[in-house]
């Protein structure tokens, strides 16, 4: 189980540095949404979905292995929190320090991601609120009140006979 084991380590530890590089990435993006730098927006994007199609294959790989290793168990599967029960007391701790640093990582980057995606929509409130203005040719709308007057009707001072 020891092969399996430290390529799974290692296969952890490079998840976690992508995860590392995404959230650093989107922190420059929240920085560029905030400054208003769209015109570099694009370029962050472009490098941020390099880093999310090099997780591809990184979490097929880590899924291959706690296949493997379920298999020497003979069990049908394995999750990370079984395999790190079940490591080798050898490595345990280095087992444990990667799924420790994968699973923070990914918080992080979902943080990051969360305050983003209010900075999106608050940017485009705005844009759809200055389209709807720009739409309807800045001018201002008349009010008219309301089609039906009410009737008089006879007060206790202002009585109709």
């Amino acid at each position: 189980m020891n092969d399996p084991t430290l390529a799974l380590i290692e296969c952890l530890k490079q998840e976690t540095e992508h995860y590392r590089k995404l959230t650093l990435l989107a922190g420059q993006q929240k920085e560029l949404l905030m400054a208003g730098g769209v015109e570099t927006l694009p370029e962050n994007v472009r490098l941020e979905e390099k880093e999310v199609f090099a997780l591809g294959p990184l979490v097929a790989k880590r899924n291959e292995l706690l296949g493997e290793m379920a298999k020497l168990l003979g069990l049908k599967t394995l999750t990370l929190t079984e395999a790190l029960k079940r490591a080798p007391v050898e490595i345990i701790e280095e087992f444990k320090k990667a799924v420790i640093d994968v699973v923070r990582s990914a918080k992080l980057l979902d943080e990051a991601n969360k305050t983003n995606e209010k900075l999106l929509d608050n940017a485009l409130s705005y844009v759809n609120f200055t389209l709807r203005i720009i739409a309807g040719g800045g001018k201002k709308k008349m009010f008219s009140p309301s089609a039906t007057m009410e009737e008089k009707k006879s007060t206790f001072v202002n009585r109709i006979v």
